[in-house]
C-alpha cells in the first residue's frame, strides 16, 4: 500500500501529466490510429520474434522452429487482462485459472501439472522477474503487474525456453515493455468496474532534449472491493515504472526501475453442494460467484503465541512491496558479433493473509463430531455466535445448517535477488550460416519464510460470522467452552526459516542455415545450484493463556535450527530442424531433454527434505502458415515429466499440519492449434484449441495411514483434456468501432491424483468493445462471463491433492468463475 502522501501526490501528478495513444508497436507509435486494426494488416507470421532465441539476424514468427504465441498491443488493450493467469487464457497449450484471485494463481502447460509457475519462466524484457517463479508462497505473478506500459507478450512453449532460461522446461513468457521514442507521447486511462473498482493508468515517453537519451515513465493506481465482495476494500495500491535509454553507433543501453506497492485480495474459495445428479451447485444462502465467506466479522484475530498476541488482519490480502532495478545493454564488437548484458536486482517483502475455508461437513453437527469427537453420554455440542451470543440452529441456520472451519493464515516471504545474464552472439559463414550464442547466467537469492495460522469456526453465508463451540448437557446448559473467540486451535501451522542460493549456468546455441530453406538448430545448458539455510524446529505446547482448549496444543518454534546445504546440477539440450518451403509456410520438428533443479523453497519448511532433479523430455513437431487472410499454426507434442513433485499436506503425530512432497512420473500427448481468418477488412475470426491425454505413467503412494496405492495410469490432476477459445470480431466505421467476443470452453478435469473428484466441463462467454469517440479519445467496454455461467475451476487443495478427504461428500470446498461483471474505460492519448 502507498501510504505516503508525498508519494501519492507524485504518482497522481505523473498520471495527470501523461498523455495518450496506445501504440501497437514501437515503429507505429506516432500514428493515432495505430492501436486499431489495420485494413492492410500484415500477416501474424511476419511478427519479429525476440524470445527464445539469440542471433544477429531477425527471425519471423512463421520461421521459428518452436511453438510461439504473441499477444499484441491491440489484444492487450481490448481485453485489458488483470493478472498473468488471465492474460494467458488465450494461449494454446496453457491451462490457467486465477483460483485465488488476481495473483497467486498458476498455469499448466502441455500437461505438466506443477503448481503455480514452477515450470515456466516469467520474463520482463527478456530478464526473469524472479529467478525461481515457483517459490513457496511467492508465485512469480505476485512480482509482476500488467498495465498500459506492457506493449506485448511473447509466449514460447517448450524447445529453447529451457536453454536460455532457468526453471523453464515448459515455457518462457516474456512481457515486453515500452520505451521512450523520438516523439513525446503518452496516455491516461480511467477505468471503473462493477465491483466498485476504480483505476487510473498512464504513461509518458519521449526524448530528453537533443541528448540522444529517451525516457519513459508509466504505471497505475487503483482501489477495488474485489469480485468476491468482502465488505471492505481488498485492492489498493499500484505500480510505477521508469526507464531511460540511448542508442549509440554500435549499441544501446537501458536503465530501469520498477516499484510495486500494492495489496490484492486473496480468495480462499467457496462452499458447494452436489446435486442429485452429482453436478455442483451453490449451497443455500451463498452465491459463490460473487459472495465471500470473508467479511468484517472474520477480518481481525489475535493469535496467541509464547511471545504474546500477534495481530492478524485479513485485509492485508496478498501485499507486495517490491523495488526492481534493471540494466540492459548490447555492443556490436564487429559486424558479425555483439555482446549482450542483462542485469536485474530486486528486493521485496510479500505477505499473504487469508481466511481460507478448510473443512466442511454435511451438517454442523457432523463437523463438530468429526472435529472434537463423539461427546460423552448426556452431553452434546452447541454453537453460539461470538459477538451476539445468539444460538446457532444446528438443523437449518442460514437455510443450510452448515458450519465451517477456516484457516486464518499469514505467510511472510522477504526476498532479495540479483540476476545477471551475459551473452555473446555472432554470425559465422561455414558450410552455410550459423547464428551462434554463448551465455553465462548467475542468480543469487536470499529468502526468508515465516508462517502462522489458527483454525477458526464460522457459519456458511456471505460475510460469515464467527462462532464459539461449547460442550453442553442434555438441557443445553454450558459445561465447557471449547473455542476462544472463535479460534479452536492456535498455531495450527508454524514455520520459521531462511535460506540462500547461488545458481550458475552456461549455455550455447546454434541456428545453422544449411540452405535458404533448411535450418538445423541445437542448444545445450549446464546449470548448478548451491543452497544453504536453516529451518527452526516445531513443537506443541500448552500456552495456558486461555481457559479454553484452543491454546492447549499450539505449534511453536523450538529455538533449535537445523541447517541445510545441498548442491545439484544437470545438463539439458535441444535439437530441431526447420524446413521453410515458402516464406509463408514451414514445418519443424524438435526434441528437448531438460530439467528443473531443487531450490531454496525445496527446504524452507523441511531442512531434511530429499528433493530430486525433475527431468523432462518433449518431442514436438508442427506446421506454420501465415499469408494474406489466414494464419494457422498446428503443433503436436509428447511430454514425459519424471519425478514430478506433488505438494500435499499431512497431519503429523503432534497435530501440526505439515507439507509433504511426493514424486510421480507423467506422460502427455496432445495437439495445439491456433489460427486467424480475415475474410474481409471488417470481420476476423481467431481460434485456439488444445487437446491432451495426460496420465501418470508411474505413481505409487503411501498415505499417512500406511496404505500403499498404485495410481499409475490415472489422469493427471488439474489438467483438462480439452480447452478452446473462439473469438469472432468486427471492425466498423473506418476502424472507429471494434467489437469482439471470446467463447471459451474448459473440459472436465480431476482435482486429485486418485481421480475421485471430477469437475465438469463448462462454457463461458466474454465480450469486449472499443469506440473511437475522437482521434484522441477512446471508450472501452468489457463484459466478463456474459451468460453468468457457473463453472468450477479448482477443488480444495487443503483436502489433499492425492487422496482428497472431500471425495464422496455432499458438501465441499472449491473455486468457481466470477459472476457477470462490467468494466468501462476512457482513454485519452496524444
Amino acid at each position: 500500500m502507498i501510504h505516503s502522501i508525498a508519494r501519492s501526490a507524485v504518482f497522481a501528478t505523473l498520471l495527470a501529466g501523461t498523455a495518450i495513444t496506445t501504440p501497437v508497436l514501437a515503429q507505429q507509435a506516432s500514428d493515432p490510429k495505430a492501436a486499431e486494426p489495420d485494413k492492410t494488416r500484415v500477416a501474424d507470421g511476419d511478427d519479429i520474434v525476440v524470445t527464445g532465441r539469440a542471433g544477429t539476424s531477425r527471425q519471423r514468427k512463421v520461421e521459428t522452429s518452436y511453438a510461439i504465441s504473441t499477444i499484441s498491443d491491440q489484444d492487450l488493450r481490448v481485453r485489458a487482462p488483470i493478472g498473468v493467469a488471465e492474460a494467458l487464457k488465450q494461449v494454446p497449450g496453457f491451462y490457467s485459472a486465477p483460483t485465488s484471485g488476481e495473483v497467486s494463481g498458476g498455469v499448466r502447460v502441455r500437461g505438466i501439472p506443477s503448481d503455480g509457475y514452477q515450470t515456466v519462466a516469467l520474463l520482463e524484457d527478456g530478464i526473469p522477474i524472479q529467478g525461481d517463479p515457483g517459490l513457496g508462497w511467492l508465485n512469480g505473478d505476485q512480482s509482476l503487474r500488467i498495465d498500459q506500459s506492457v506493449e506485448r507478450i511473447e509466449v514460447v512453449r517448450g524447445g529453447p525456453s529451457a536453454i536460455f532460461y532457468s526453471n523453464a522446461p515448459g515455457a518462457a513468457i516474456n512481457f515486453i515493455t515500452r520505451k521512450g521514442g523520438d516523439t513525446l507521447e503518452g496516455l491516461v486511462r480511467y477505468e471503473a468496474a462493477s465491483y466498485n473498482s476504480h483505476r487510473v493508468d498512464g504513461w509518458i515517453g519521449g526524448p530528453i532534449g537533443a541528448s540522444g537519451w529517451h525516457v519513459f515513465a508509466g504505471g497505475y493506481y487503483r482501489v477495488s472491493d474485489g469480485p468476491h465482495n468482502s465488505g471492505f476494500t481488498q485492492d489498493r495500491g499500484g505500480q510505477l515504472r521508469v526507464n531511460v535509454s540511448k542508442a549509440f553507433e554500435r549499441g544501446d543501453i537501458t536503465f530501469g526501475v520498477k516499484r510495486i506497492d500494492e495489496r490484492v485480495g486473496y480468495w480462499g474459495g467457496g462452499i458447494y453442494q452436489a446435486n442429485a445428479n452429482g453436478t455442483p451447485s451453490n449451497v443455500v444462502g451463498l452465491d459463490n460467484k460473487v459472495d465471500n465467506i470473508v467479511g468484517p466479522d472474520t477480518r481481525y484475530f489475535n493469535f496467541l503465541t509464547p511471545n504474546g498476541a500477534v495481530k492478524f488482519d485479513d485485509g492485508v490480502g496478498s501485499s507486495v512491496k517490491l523495488t526492481q532495478f534493471s540494466f540492459q545493454a548490447h555492443y556490436d564488437i564487429s559486424d558479425a558479433f555483439k555482446v549482450e548484458e542483462n542485469v536485474r536486482y530486486r528486493t521485496s517483502w510479500t505477505q499473504r493473509n487469508s481466511i481460507t475455508p478448510y473443512t466442511v461437513a454435511a451438517s454442523a453437527s457432523a463437523l463438530l463430531t468429526s472435529t472434537f469427537g463423539k461427546p460423552a453420554a448426556g452431553t452434546g455440542y452447541a454453537l453460539l455466535y461470538r459477538d451476539s451470543g445468539a444460538a446457532f440452529n444446528l438443523v437449518n441456520q442460514n437455510g443450510n445448517g452448515l458450519a465451517l472451519i477456516d484457516l486464518a493464515r499469514t505467510h511472510t516471504v522477504p526476498l532479495d535477488e540479483f540476476i545477471t545474464d551475459t551473452r555473446l552472439v555472432g554470425k559465422v559463414d561455414l558450410l552455410g550460416t550459423h547464428n551462434l550464442a554463448f551465455g553465462v547466467y548467475y542468480a543469487r537469492e536470499q529468502e526468508d519464510y515465516n508462517a502462522l495460522s489458527a483454525a477458526v469456526l464460522t457459519d456458511v453465508k456471505a460475510h460469515a460470522e464467527v462462532l464459539d463451540a461449547y460442550l453442553v448437557d442434555a438441557k443445553g446448559n454450558k459445561l465447557f467452552k471449547i473455542s476462544d473467540n472463535g479460534v479452536i486451535q492456535y498455531g495450527a501451522e508454524f514455520a520459521n526459516a531462511s535460506g540462500s542460493s547461488d545458481n550458475i549456468a552456461a549455455y550455447a546455441s546454434d541456428e545453422w542455415q544449411l540452405t535458404p530453406k533448411f535450418r538445423l538448430e541445437g542448444g545445450v545448458r549446464y546449470e548448478q545450484i548451491k543452497t544453504r539455510g536453516q529451518v527452526e524446529g516445531t513443537k506443541k505446547v500448552n500456552l495456558g493463556q486461555s481457559p479454553t482448549s484452543a491454546d492447549d496444543s499450539v505449534g511453536v518454534g523450538t529455538g533449535v535450527f537445523t541447517p541445510f546445504s545441498r548442491k545439484y546440477d544437470h545438463v539439458g539440450w535441444t535439437a530441431a530442424a526447420n524446413y521453410q518451403a515458402r516464406p509463408f509456410f514451414g514445418v519443424f520438428a524438435r526434441y528437448t531433454d531438460t530439467f528443473r533443479l531443487p531450490a531454496v523453497s525445496s527446504f524452507i519448511t523441511n531442512a531434511n527434505a530429499a528433493p530430486v532433479v525433475q527431468t523432462l523430455n518433449m518431442l514436438e513437431g508442427g506446421l506454420k502458415y501465415s499469408r494474406g487472410k489466414v494464419d494457422l499454426y498446428v503443433t503436436g507434442f509428447r511430454t514425459v515429466y519424471n519425478s514430478y513433485a506433488i505438494s500435499d499436506y499431512q497431519r503429523l503425530a503432534n497435530g501440526l499440519l505439515s507439507p509433504v512432497i511426493v514424486y510421480g512420473d507423467t506422460k502427455t500427448t496432445g495437439t495445439e492449434i491456433e489460427g486467424t481468418w480475415r475474410p474481409t477488412n471488417w470481420f476476423d475470426l481467431h481460434a485456439s484449441w488444445t487437446w491432451q491425454d495426460n496420465r501418470f505413467s508411474k505413481f505409487v503412494y503411501t498415505n499417512s495411514a500406511g496404505v500403499l496405492t498404485d495410481y499409475s495410469h490415472h489422469k493427471v490432476n488439474g489438467v483438462p483434456d480439452n480447452t478452446f477459445r473462439i473469438t469472432p470480431g468486427v471492425t466498423l466505421f473506418d476502424r472507429k468501432v471494434r467489437l469482439q467476443s471470446d467463447v471459451n470452453h474448459v473440459g472436465a478435469l480431476y482435482t486429485d491424483v486418485a481421480n475421485q473428484i471430477r469437475l465438469p466441463s463448462y462454457w463461458s462467454v466474454d465480450f469486449a468493445a472499443q469506440f473511437q469517440l475522437t482521434p484522441k479519445l477512446q471508450f472501452g467496454l468489457i463484459v466478463a462471463n456474459v451468460t453468468n455461467a457457473f463453472g468450477l475451476v479448482n477443488g480444495n487443495p487443503r483436502a489433499g491433492t492425492i487422496d482428497s478427504s472431500q471425495a464422496g461428500q455432499p458438501v465441499y470446498i472449491g473455486s468457481s468463475l466470477y459472476q457477470r461483471n462490467y468494466r468501462g474505460s476512457l482513454t485519452y492519448r496524444f
